[in-house]
């Protein structure tokens, strides 16, 4: 004689094969899920923190502002470029430069001489919330005399509308060597 189980009652069926490989299926994904978030090395959050030190690199605006040096008037510079320590203009645009393109506190300081208030880290950092990053800007300058710069700062901060500044800018320094003293507006 052969047994043959009842299949009548529910509660004695065999689970499908479908049922069985779901099941099988979450208990593995449960199990490397559980395994993936173990904490196996010593990394810390910390680490994974911002670096509060440095600043991310300024992003432009939708919109930058557009600055054609060839549409300088005779006697002026039209810029947005790094500059440097060669002529009061030249100082003028590394400042500027370094404050709203590459936000960069050592370059602020290295354009402003040595001594000036300008050049501190409380009006350094003051300079750089004037100008959030991805800030598009041009500069319209002309030298008045040997050591004063006029200059107009048409500028663009991201989302918002042009604003423009009109400062005299003075410089120290042998050509090669010319530092910003300050800067008024005018």
């Amino acid at each position: 004689m052969r047994f043959t189980p009842a299949i009548s009652s529910p509660a004695h069926r065999r689970p499908s094969r479908r049922r069985a490989l779901v099941v099988c299926t979450a208990t593995v994904a449960a199990a490397v899920s559980v395994a993936g978030c173990s904490h196996t090395s010593s990394v810390s959050l910390d680490e994974f923190a911002a670096d509060r030190s440095t600043r991310l690199p300024a992003l432009p605006a939708i919109s930058p502002i557009a600055c054609d040096p060839g549409s300088a008037e005779p006697g002026e510079t039209v810029t947005r470029a790094a500059g440097g320590p060669d002529t009061p203009p030249d100082a003028v645009a590394a400042y500027h430069h370094a404050v709203i393109t590459t936000r960069d506190a050592a370059q602020v300081a290295a354009a402003v001489a040595p001594g000036q208030s300008m050049g501190s880290p409380a009006l350094i950092e003051a300079a750089f919330d004037g100008f959030p990053a991805g800030t598009t800007y041009c500069l319209r300058m002309r030298q008045t005399d040997a050591t004063t710069v006029l200059a107009t700062l048409d500028c663009q901060p991201p989302g918002a509308p042009v604003a423009q500044y009109k400062v005299r800018a003075t410089t120290t320094g042998a050509p090669g060597q010319v530092r910003l003293t300050g800067e008024v507006d005018q």
